[in-house]
């Protein structure tokens, strides 16, 4: 942020002397060129004070803070005071930070990238992969053991149109990391990161359990594929627009396509017009595509494991954390919770499931589910666990208030709360709920 304001700062203290030398070329007396001097003066510092005050509240809302820095550069582009061909960061801190978050200067960086249309010759693609082959490997493995367990229910909306599975499962890395219950503070959630109105174009109205059909991964993986299917169409199959339009929204990419005559992508012109995000998206995904299509060729090992699931009859009322902590690491190292969660997808983690309801879970773990989740001292042991974990320490994030917000409105956005939740945690009182446009919100977490 120093260095923005630093830069906004010079930017107008050059467009001050530009327009002061200007009025003194005109003038020939010396009185009225100091008087004109003092009043720019005076006017500058005006609207430097104004301009920085804007920024302070904009930089605290993520959203704005991104804008304002994509029409940053955009507006440094072309008035020549910024080469297009800026550095490209990777965002190895800023996603482990806040995988929301936009890019930062905290990674390393590529100046003048080659771009090539040939995947293997794109600088930028080849930085992807390296991200995906060193401290990004874990999420590209437990995007694929994740989708394992969801193929029978995701795949056929996919083979409908023929879509490549590297693709998909490329998009689920990146976007949700083959996490079900994922949301972004913007508002998108699902394993591929839907927005509602895009969700509800595409046909996805209504509820599974606690949660709107973008988490349930059969309903999200048909408007998927449809969506991804139109824009393989709109684009002749051309994967890097079609990932450059699901990112920076199918809208505004159409009006960047159409103001560039429909260049391709790596057109040095076209590229740097995309938004930051969408710069480093687009190589991210093509990168973790190629892996899929063959992870040999990687030096990376996709193992196949038994993915039969079988439905269980609960005798008592119990959670899913609790079902996890007493399936242990059987056969999987990292534990089942999230496995267990994409697999029950209308269930949320800290509720307790009703005794008689089926659950699914996968068929190798029943053994370990009808001796060690039937243990009535460690299940009341797992039960204390999970009670101390979600009815006290609930993970939460905020969000600005805007205008024309009211609580229900906040709350149907989120859908993963309610209104008097939302209350309780911000200390709103029944049974106006007031709330102010600008002012923060805790939002519980899904």
């Amino acid at each position: 942020m120093k260095n923005i304001l630093l830069t906004v700062i010079s930017l107008f203290g050059l467009i001050a002397c530009q327009s002061l030398k200007k009025q003194q070329d005109g003038q020939t007396i010396e009185v009225k060129n100091a008087e004109l001097q003092s009043t720019s003066n005076t006017h500058q510092a005006i609207n430097s004070a104004s301009v920085i005050e804007e920024m302070t509240q904009c930089y605290a809302d993520s959203v704005c803070k991104k804008e304002f820095n994509n029409q940053l550069n955009l507006w440094m582009q072309e008035r020549g005071l910024q080469s297009e061909e800026k550095e490209i960061l990777t965002d190895e801190q800023a996603i482990h930070a806040d995988n929301s978050s936009s890019l930062q200067a905290a990674g390393t960086t590529l100046k003048k990238a080659h771009l090539s249309s040939n995947y293997m010759k794109n600088e930028l693609i080849r930085g992807a992969l390296n991200e995906w082959l060193t401290w990004k490997r874990p999420q590209l493995i437990n995007t694929w053991q994740y989708y394992l367990f969801l193929k029978k229910d995701m795949q056929p909306a996919f083979a409908q149109y023929a879509i490549d599975e590297a693709l998909v499962l490329a998009i689920m890395a990146q976007e949700s990391g083959g996490k079900v219950h994922s949301r972004s503070r913007a508002g998108a959630g699902g394993l591929f990161q839907l927005m509602p109105a895009t969700a509800r174009r595409l046909g996805l109205s209504g509820k599974d359990g606690a949660y709107d059909l973008r988490f349930n991964p059969k309903k999200s993986a048909q408007a998927a594929a449809a969506y991804i299917n139109e824009q393989l169409n709109l684009y002749d199959g051309d994967r890097a627009k079609v990932l450059a339009a699901y990112n920076s929204g199918e809208n505004r990419f159409r009006r960047l396509n159409k103001q560039h005559k429909n260049k391709p992508l790596w057109d040095k012109n076209f590229y740097y017009d995309l938004p930051r995000e969408t710069r480093h998206y687009v190589p991210v995904v093509l990168a973790a595509m190629l892996i899929f299509q063959d992870p040999e060729k990687f030096n990376v090992k996709l193992d196949e494991v038994n993915t039969d699931i079988i439905t269980v009859n609960l005798a008592k009322p119990t959670s899913l954390s609790e079902l996890s902590i007493c399936l242990g690491q059987e056969q999987r190292s990292d534990g089942w919770f999230r496995i267990l969660r994409n697999l029950n997808s209308g269930i949320k983690a800290d509720n307790t499931i009703k005794a008689h309801v089926d659950l699914r879970i996968p068929k190798s773990l029943e053994e370990t589910f009808n001796n060690k989740c039937q243990n009535r001292e460690f299940m009341k042991l797992a039960k204390s666990l999970h009670d101390a974990d979600f009815r006290q320490t609930q993970g939460y994030f905020r969000y600005k208030v805007k205008s024309g917000d009211v609580l229900g409105k906040i709350a149907r956005k989120f859908r993963c709360t309610s209104r008097k939740e939302i209350a309780r945690l911000n200390h709103l009182k029944a049974p106006r709920y007031l709330i102010r446009a600008g002012k923060y919100l805790k939002i519980p977490e899904c």
